[in-house]
């Protein structure tokens, strides 16, 4: 797949180009369009009913379409799923007679009938038939509840009646609010982030969020309405009706020999703004690209919104090919609403797309990634872990009886199903990107969780005494539901291209995996050791029992494993770190960190063997371990600074802050133990001593 750069400007390519105005004015002319133009819905003579996007047969066909974005080809259906959940937190709409979460029922402004008929089940959309009904009636899509606002007082400030205190609020209900909101999004851009209140937070992602969704209701504009009312002030010669594929150069040359500025140009508000819902995102790097160039064409894939500001961006024409595919795109919206027009069109565009992008040797896994969206593998393991889970907590209700051996083995079956779920999640990413597992932070989730699952069956199946099963069930259910919540709060695509140099490089691709095995089996310790204190303080073990020494056991073996995949991953990325950055070491945070975990290991293991710790100092130690790997797992890429800041969230650190808490409460304890322990032992040696001095 190419990695070609784009500007950040609408219709920026790789290379050099003449433009009609310097690249400054050209960008304060596309933010002038973006956020000042009022949008005017211009509707079609005879708009398509929505039972006409929700059919199968068009679904699937719009769900298929392959897209380029941020440097890789993806089906439409992502780009539909993640601008879903970063407005609303969810993946899918639910159309009811009253409307979702709102008391006002959802009316066809066409008919004037509501949209679910009172008595009828509620209508589920999913992302692409969001996205379709957006696209081709957003006269409905704007009345449907939309923005997730969890915090009613951003609502407030901005002249609105709030609702509760979370719930969700129209496209049509926030619109009023629209000069207000845009003010003070620019204003509360200027401040730093840590400075911002959690309104103002709020306030911000919802302009960022409403400006998309404005550009993606308005995504057709550009064939529905090209100039808006003003088709009587265009140039003399312009063909009537008007179609940018057959008059886009006319257009474009006008406003490059209008002699002044384009905004003075009657119709060129309107122009722009169609241009603007073409590319249908505020961010150069996120907007449809879905024409493939030619297959010895080294650039990136072209859009309607790309080709049209690059026409009036340039001083050469558009050429035929791309005038081609944009005379493809409103083939589609035109058939509009005949139904069997509008599929033909549909599925000839798709096919165009799929040809093109097939002699470019690209989009070979758009169905495999389409499999993966609809298996949704994390969120299915997720649950089985949680019921798995359920199983090993019903198998202590009576030892040794019957119950425990059946529950054993569904708990068995219900985490090894939850693990194969979480393992072939992992290794379909892989070969859709081709390249290895984990490139980014919430990619390291899902490997850590499937590796600790896979550890704690592999325990299981040596040691048959149900710690094994208890550690795939806790360890697993944790880390898909952290990924879940991750990939909710960041709300962008998970699968992230990489240069080719990262993909093809031995060193890089075996010791990211090696460091986060390694991360996994020092987790699995420190979680044994939680267990073995959460035991003692309930009295399930005492002080030199047999369960207590197993747990000490196992935990040492883990300790051994974790120690050797951590070093001899540590000794890998020096091996790359030299090999790309020139020096083996750097004291990088993250390099820092790894460093941490295998000294941590050694000191733990040297007073194991040395004598200096024993059964409770090696569990009090294994949860030092376990904040040394929180923090350089997660805690690290929160500092920002150095080669491997790979991660930063908001939100991290309390999180971070909350499980060391959680730590230092068992160590806290642990430390007793030892106290109590010895204070035993000191108590019967002073009895021995009085029993020999008596004799």
């Amino acid at each position: 797949m190419n990695d070609a750069r784009t500007s950040n400007l609408p219709g920026g390519r790789t290379g050099s180009r003449t433009r009609f105005a310097p690249a400054e004015q050209v960008k304060n002319l596309f933010h002038f369009l973006l956020l000042l133009a009022v949008t005017g819905l211009t509707a079609a003579a005879e708009l398509p009913p929505l039972d006409l996007l929700r059919d199968k047969e068009v679904v699937e066909t719009f769900a298929s379409i392959p897209v380029q974005e941020s440097g890789r080809i993806k089906p439409l259906e992502n780009i539909a799923s993640y601008r879903l959940l970063r407005f609303r937190a969810r993946r899918s709409i639910w159309l009811t007679e009253n409307g979702e979460m709102d008391g006002k029922p959802i009316t066809d402004p066409a008919t004037q009938k509501h949209i679910v008929k009172d008595g009828d089940k509620p209508v589920k959309l999913s992302a692409t038939e969001w996205l379709l009904m957006s696209w081709f009636r957003p006269d409905i899509a704007r009345l449907v509840p939309l923005f997730k606002v969890d915090n009613s007082s951003a609502i407030t400030e901005l002249g609105l009646t709030a609702k509760a205190k979370r719930d969700q609020y129209t496209f049509a209900e926030i619109e009023p609010a629209r000069q207000t909101l845009m003010e003070k999004m620019s204003e509360y851009r200027e401040m730093p982030a840590k400075k911002q209140t959690p309104e103002q937070r709020i306030i911000v992602q919802l302009a960022a969020n409403f400006l998309d969704y404005e550009m993606i209701t308005g995504h057709f504009d550009f064939i529905r309405s090209p100039v808006g009312d003003k088709l009587d002030q265009l140039p003399a010669g312009i063909e009537k009706p008007l179609r940018l594929s057959k008059s886009l150069n006319a257009l474009a040359n006008a406003v490059r020999t209008s002699g002044g500025p384009p905004m003075q140009i009657p119709w060129f508000r309107d122009f722009g703004k169609g241009a603007l819902g073409a590319m249908m995102s505020g961010n150069a790097e996120q907007q449809l690209r879905i024409f493939p160039p030619g297959p010895k064409v080294n650039e990136v894939w072209h859009g309607p919104g790309e080709t049209i500001f690059g026409a009036i961006n340039g001083e050469k024409e558009v050429d035929a090919e791309q005038l081609s595919w944009l005379a493809a795109y409103e083939d589609v919206y035109l058939a509009l609403p005949d139904a069997a027009k509008f599929k033909a069109a549909s599925k000839a565009l798709l096919t165009k797309i799929q040809e093109a992008a097939k002699a470019r040797n690209e989009g070979q896994f758009i169905a495999l990634e389409r499999h993966s969206i609809k298996a949704d593998y994390f969120f299915y393991a997720q649950w089985i872990f949680l019921v798995g889970f359920v199983a090993v907590a019903l198998s202590w209700i009576a030892p040794g009886s019957k119950l425990e051996k059946i529950t054993k083995i569904i708990a068995w079956l219900l985490l090894a199903i939850a693990t194969g779920y979480a393992v072939t999640g992992v290794i379909v990413r892989c070969i859709i990107m081709q390249r290895p597992p984990i490139t980014t932070l919430y990619e390291t989730i899902l490997f850590i969780g499937a590796s600790v699952a896979l550890f704690g069956l592999i325990a299981e199946w040596i040691t048959k005494r149900g710690l094994g099963l208890l550690v795939a069930a806790v360890g697993g259910t944790a880390c898909m539901f952290l990924a879940i919540q991750f990939e909710a709060s960041e709300a962008t695509d998970t699968l992230q291209q990489l240069q080719a140099v990262l993909i093809t490089n031995f060193w890089l691709s075996t010791h990211v995996p090696l460091i986060n095995l390694g991360y996994a089996a020092c987790m699995v310790a420190a979680l044994i050791s939680m267990i073995y204190f959460i035991q003692r303080l309930f009295g399930k073990i005492g002080p030199k029992s047999d369960e207590g020494r197993f747990l000490t056991r196992v935990a040492y073996g883990f300790i051994c494993c974790g120690l050797f995949l951590a070093l001899v991953g540590t000794v890998l990325g020096g091996i790359w770190a030299n090999y790309s950055w020139g020096r083996f070491w750097g004291w990088d945070p993250k390099e820092n960190g790894a460093l941490m975990i295998v000294l941590m290991c050694l000191v733990i293991l040297h007073a194991r063997l040395g004598g200096y710790i024993r059964e409770v100092g090696l569990h009090n130690c294994n949860l030092i371990l376990g904040c040394i790997v929180v923090f350089s797992w997660f805690g690290v890429n929160q500092l920002g600074v150095g080669l491997h800041a790979y991660g930063f969230t908001d939100g991290t650190w309390p999180k971070i802050y909350g499980f060391w808490v959680s730590q230092m409460a068992l160590l806290g304890y642990g430390l007793w133990l030892v106290w109590a322990d010895r204070a035993d032992k000191t108590d019967r040696t002073d009895v021995v001593a009085a029993v020999k001095a008596e004799a």
